[in-house]
C-alpha cells in the first residue's frame, strides 16, 4: 500500500550529513541534504539563484604615472632613447638594440596587461617586456598596443629599439591582471550608492551597473595608501559622503565625495590625537559611530582601548580642564586575559567583540549618555569574535567565532536577563568545517540573505528571518572562485557584488560581476541565469553578438527570445547562432542542484521508515514560473520534464509553468528513498513543495 507524503516547505536549508539520524528533529522534515546554485526563500520555497553579469575585469593600478615620461629621471637610458614631454622616443642613432628600463617593483611571476601608443614611426621595430621575461611581439607601425605578459624577478619594464627603430611610444601603461582586490560599499544615500574596488594602491568606483568614467571614457581612479597585503584589515565607517578607514599599521584617512567622478583621499586631520597612535605603537584597527562620538579601537600595542572623539565633533579628541561632559574619552577594558577588540557595533550600547568575549559600553546608567565620567563596560558572553566585522539583521547581530567558521546570532534574551550568542551552523556544520569565512554582506531585500564568501572560493548563502523562524543555509559555485562580496541599495531591491577569480585562456582574471535581480518575470525572454553573462537587445533579429571577450575560448550557453539555444565557443570575441534572435543571454553555465533526506514516513505498521526497503512510485513537484528542471531518484538517472505543448510557437519559447508536475520513477525498492532535483539550463526554477507517493516494505 502506497501513502502520499509532502514536504510543505524547505526553509532549514541544506543540513549536516551528521544529522542523517535525527529524524526527531522538527527541522529535519523541513531540510535538504543539498541545495546547490539555490536559495531559500523565507515563503519556504527553493528558487533558482539568478547569474551574475559580467561588468568589467579587475585592473592593477597603472604603474607608470604619466609623469614619469616627463623627464629621463630615473630611467636606464639607453643610446638613441630620450624621454621628455610625455614621451619615450628613439631616434635610430643606436648601433645595436638598445633598452630603456625602470624598476617598477613587480612581484615576480604577475601577468600584467602593457599597453603602450606607438606614434611619428619611421623605422625599425619595438617590443616589451617585464624583467628577464618573455618580450611581447614586435611592432612596427603606428597605432596602439596591448599585450599579457608575465614579469620576470628583476621587477623592470624594458623597453628594447632595434638597431634601425625611429619611433615614440607614448601613453605607457602596466596594470596587473588578477590583482587582489577587496570591495567595500560606499552608500551616501539609497540613490547614491557606489560600490569601491580596493586593490594595491589604488581604488576604482561602480555605479548603476558600471564603472564610474571621466569627461574621456576613462574609469576614475583614486590614490589609495593601502597595498595588497593590507586590504584584508581595512575597516571603514561612514556619515553622508565621508568614509573613515582605518588600519593598525597606517594613519586613519577618510574618503571624501563630492560628485561621482570627484572623489578625495587624505589623511584624518585630528585635533588633539591620542599619544598612542604613532609608527611605534600602531593605529587603531577598528571605527564606528556612538551617540554622536566618533570611536577607534584596539591599536597593537592598545587592544583593549577604546577611544571616542568630542560628542559632534568627529576629529577632535581634546580634553578641557576641568572635564566636561561632551570631551573626547578613552577607556580601556579589565579583562583577565588580554582580549583584542576585533570589531565595535553601534547599537543601543556600543557593542564590541573581542578576540575572548563579546562585550558592551554604554553610559552610566540605561538613560545616561557616556561622558569620561560616566561609562559602563560589561562582558556578556565569552565565545570569541573573529576579526571579520558582523551583520546587523534587525535588532540581531551576527558575527563570527575566532576561528572564523562558526556563525553566532548576538540577541537580547529576556529570560537571561542579558545577551546570548547561540550557535547558527550547528545543523550545517558542514558548509564550514574545513574552510572558514573570509567576507560577508547582507541584502535585506527581497529575502534577507546573508552572502559569505569562503577561504576556498565557495560562496555561501544564509536566508535569516527569526521572527518567522527561516534560517537556512544553501551552497553557491560558479566556474571559477569568488573573492570578495558587498551589497549596495538598489532601484528596486539591494544589490550583491561579487569579485570573481576565473581561469581564461589558461590564465587567471578578476571580474567584478553582479548577481541580476531575483527573476519576477511573466515569461522566459528576461530569464537570466548565466554567469560572466552578458545581455542583447538589439531590435532587430541578428545571429552574431559581440564583446564577449572576457570568456575567449569558453563554452557559453545561450538562451535566445526565452528559448534554450545550443551551447557556443567564444571565438574572437564574438557567438554565432544557428538562427537569428532579437533578446539574447550568454555566458558560462551553471547547475542548480536540490536532494531531499532520506524520507522519513509511510510506514503503515507503524514505527520508523529509515533502514526499511521502500519505493517511491512517482513524485508531484510544485511549481512556481519555472522551465526545463530534471527530476530524479539519484543524480545518474534524471528525467527531463518536457513544457512544450501544442500550443506553444515552433521555435519559440514555452509559457513558464505554475503548478503540479508528476514524475513516474522506474525503479525498485532501495532504503534511501530520496528525490534529486536538477536545473542545467539558463531558465528559472521554484520549487514550493514536493509530493512522493511512497511505499514502504513491511
Amino acid at each position: 500500500m502506497s501513502v502520499s507524503l509532502i514536504m510543505t516547505n524547505f526553509s532549514a536549508g541544506e543540513l549536516s550529513p551528521r544529522l542523517g539520524g535525527r529524524v526527531d528533529l522538527a527541522k529535519y522534515a523541513n531540510g535538504l541534504a543539498e541545495l546547490e546554485n539555490m536559495f531559500i526563500h523565507p515563503h519556504g520555497g527553493a528558487s533558482r539563484r539568478t547569474g551574475f553579469r559580467f561588468i568589467r575585469e579587475v585592473m592593477g593600478r597603472n604603474r607608470i604615472p604619466a609623469a614619469w615620461l616627463d623627464s629621463a629621471a630615473e630611467w636606464s637610458v639607453g643610446d638613441g632613447w630620450s624621454v621628455a614631454e610625455a614621451k619615450a622616443t628613439c631616434d635610430a642613432s643606436q648601433t645595436g638594440q638598445s633598452v630603456l628600463s625602470r624598476d617598477l617593483q613587480l612581484s615576480e611571476g604577475c601577468t600584467c596587461e602593457v599597453g603602450f601608443k606607438l606614434s611619428g614611426y619611421q623605422s625599425g621595430a619595438v617590443c616589451v617586456s617585464l624583467g628577464n621575461g618573455s618580450p611581447s611581439e614586435s611592432v612596427s607601425a603606428n597605432g596602439s598596443y596591448s599585450f599579457s605578459i608575465k614579469a620576470g624577478e628583476t621587477g623592470l619594464i624594458s623597453i628594447l629599439a632595434d638597431a634601425d627603430f625611429a619611433g615614440s611610444l607614448e601613453e605607457i601603461q602596466v596594470r596587473e591582471i588578477n590583482p587582489k582586490t577587496r570591495l567595500i560599499p560606499f552608500e551616501f544615500s539609497t540613490e547614491q550608492a557606489y560600490v569601491l574596488e580596493f586593490t594595491d594602491r589604488n581604488i576604482r568606483i561602480y555605479k548603476n551597473g558600471g564603472i564610474v568614467v571621466d569627461e574621456g571614457g576613462n574609469p576614475v581612479e583614486i590614490g589609495s595608501p593601502y597595498t595588497e597585503t593590507d586590504l584584508p584589515g581595512i575597516r571603514c565607517t561612514q556619515s553622508a559622503d565621508v568614509m573613515y578607514l582605518v588600519h593598525p599599521e597606517i594613519q586613519p584617512y577618510k574618503l571624501s565625495r563630492t560628485s561621482h567622478v570627484d572623489w578625495t583621499m587624505g589623511l584624518v586631520a585630528f585635533s588633539s590625537p591620542p599619544d598612542e597612535w604613532n609608527s611605534d605603537k600602531g593605529f587603531p584597527s577598528c571605527v564606528t559611530f556612538f551617540e554622536e562620538r566618533l570611536c577607534f579601537a584596539a591599536s597593537p600595542a592598545n587592544p583593549q582601548t577604546v577611544w571616542m572623539s568630542k560628542a559632534g565633533s568627529y576629529e577632535d579628541f581634546g580634553v578641557s580642564d576641568p572635564v566636561v561632559d561632551d570631551d573626547a574619552c578613552t577607556y580601556t577594558l579589565s579583562a583577565d586575559q588580554v582580549n583584542a577588540i576585533r570589531w565595535m557595533v553601534s547599537s543601543k550600547k556600543l557593542i564590541m567583540g573581542t578576540s575572548g568575549g563579546e562585550w558592551w559600553l554604554s553610559g552610566g546608567s540605561s538613560a545616561d549618555s557616556v561622558t569620561p565620567n560616566s561609562v559602563m563596560v560589561r562582558r556578556e558572553t565569552t565565545h570569541g569574535s573573529a576579526s571579520v566585522p558582523p551583520v546587523v539583521v534587525g535588532g540581531v547581530m551576527i558575527f563570527l567565532q575566532r576561528e572564523g567558521r562558526t556563525i553566532r546570532e548576538l540577541s537580547y534574551s529576556f529570560e537571561a536577563d542579558g545577551y546570548i550568542a547561540p550557535d547558527l551552523t550547528i545543523l550545517a556544520e558542514h558548509l564550514t568545517r574545513s574552510h572558514s569565512i573570509t567576507e560577508w554582506a547582507y541584502q535585506q531585500s527581497p529575502d534577507s540573505i546573508i552572502w559569505m564568501v569562503r577561504d576556498d572560493g565557495i560562496m555561501i548563502g544564509l536566508t535569516y528571518q527569526r521572527e518567522h523562524e527561516v534560517v537556512g543555509f544553501h551552497r553557491h559555485s560558479t566556474d571559477g572562485k569568488f573573492r570578495s562580496v558587498c551589497t549596495i541599495p538598489g532601484p528596486t531591491q539591494e544589490e550583491v557584488w561579487t569579485v570573481v577569480e576565473r581561469e581564461v585562456g589558461g590564465k587567471l582574471h578578476k571580474y567584478v560581476e553582479r548577481m541580476e535581480n531575483q527573476f519576477v518575470g511573466e515569461g522566459s525572454d528576461d530569464a537570466f541565469f548565466v554567469d560572466s553573462g552578458l545581455s542583447y537587445d538589439q531590435g532587430v533579429s541578428d545571429s552574431v553578438f559581440t564583446g564577449l571577450e572576457h570568456l575567449e575560448g569558453k563554452t557559453v550557453s545561450v538562451l535566445a527570445d526565452g528559448a534554450v539555444r545550443p551551447d557556443v565557443v567564444v571565438q574572437n570575441g564574438s557567438i554565432t547562432l544557428a538562427a537569428p534572435a532579437k533578446v539574447v543571454h550568454a555566458g558560462l553555465p551553471y547547475v542548480s542542484n536540490m536532494k531531499t533526506l532520506r524520507i522519513e514516513g509511510g510506514a503503515i505498521s507503524g514505527g520508523t521508515a529509515q533502514g526499511r526497503k521502500k519505493r517511491i512510485s512517482h513524485v508531484i513537484v510544485r511549481l512556481f514560473q519555472s522551465l526545463g528542471l530534471q527530476v530524479g531518484y539519484d543524480g545518474d538517472h534524471l528525467e527531463r520534464a518536457p513544457f512544450r505543448t501544442s500550443a506553444d510557437k515552433v521555435g519559440g519559447a514555452p509559457a513558464l509553468y505554475s503548478g503540479d508536475y508528476e514524475v513516474k520513477f522506474n525503479r525498485g525498492y532501495d532504503r534511501d528513498g530520496q528525490i534529486y532535483i536538477r536545473q542545467d539550463q539558463p531558465l528559472p526554477l521554484s520549487v514550493l513543495a514536493l509530493i512522493p507517493e511512497i511505499s514502504v516494505y513491511s
